[in-house]
């Protein structure tokens, strides 16, 4: 229970965090403001604050796990590839043209919307750790199997565009390699307890339909 309460405080403060920009944003544009500083960056930041408030709530009342991965490798590399990417935007002031703003913000948009649904899709089973409680197979889970990374990929992607460097680009990259193999310890524990998962794997994509 205390991990819980700690990791849904970290999402407390960012869905706190959220719900001010929104209010600084909303506060800052005009019913007709179209650019990238209107329309666009409210609805992404709408979507990121009710997607973290998903994950506060949801980390509290999920269920006791079936199993977990033994070990602190794993639990670290999902800590890290949770948590670290959301400062991205912290360490690099954005520094983009307009029309990278623009892209920017309607990746943030799709993958902040998308993070959103699959969040309320998966309930009570999401997890940030290696967990199994239940294979859920329907929804975002028919067409890949884990569409929340996918989801955050196209938001990170989102903020990489506005916060460019090659640090940022660096750090990107460490994140996706910590996410690869944070994918592949959910899916060996997975196998190793839900005895439905492999036939849901051999028909069913990682993170790209027909390609991977």
């Amino acid at each position: 229970m205390t991990l819980q309460v700690l990791g849904s405080s970290w999402f407390l403060i960012l869905t706190i965090a959220g719900f001010l920009k929104v209010l600084i944003v909303a506060g800052g544009m005009s019913i007709t403001n179209f650019g990238p500083t209107g329309w666009p960056a409210l609805l992404s930041s709408l979507c990121l604050f009710l997607f973290y408030l998903a994950l506060c709530w949801l980390i509290l009342h999920r269920p006791a796990p079936a199993a977990r991965s033994a070990g602190i490798l794993p639990s670290l590399t999902a800590f890290t590839g949770t948590y670290l990417p959301w400062t991205f935007g912290l360490l690099a002031p954005g520094a983009a043209s307009a029309k990278l703003e623009i892209v920017s913000a309607g990746l943030l948009l799709i993958g902040a919307v998308a993070m959103v649904v699959v969040i309320l899709h998966l309930g009570r089973c999401f997890s940030i750790v290696p967990q199994a409680r239940s294979l859920v197979r329907t929804g975002p889970y028919a067409v890949v199997r884990h569409p929340l990374y996918l989801a955050e990929e196209v938001a990170l992607l989102g903020i990489l565009l506005q916060c460019y460097s090659p640090i940022m680009l660096l750090l990107f990259l460490c994140h996706w390699t910590l996410q690869v193999r944070r994918i592949f310890y959910e899916e060996d524990l997975l196998r190793r307890t839900l005895p439905d998962y492999d036939g849901y794997a051999r028909s069913t994509a990682r993170l790209i339909p027909k390609v991977w």
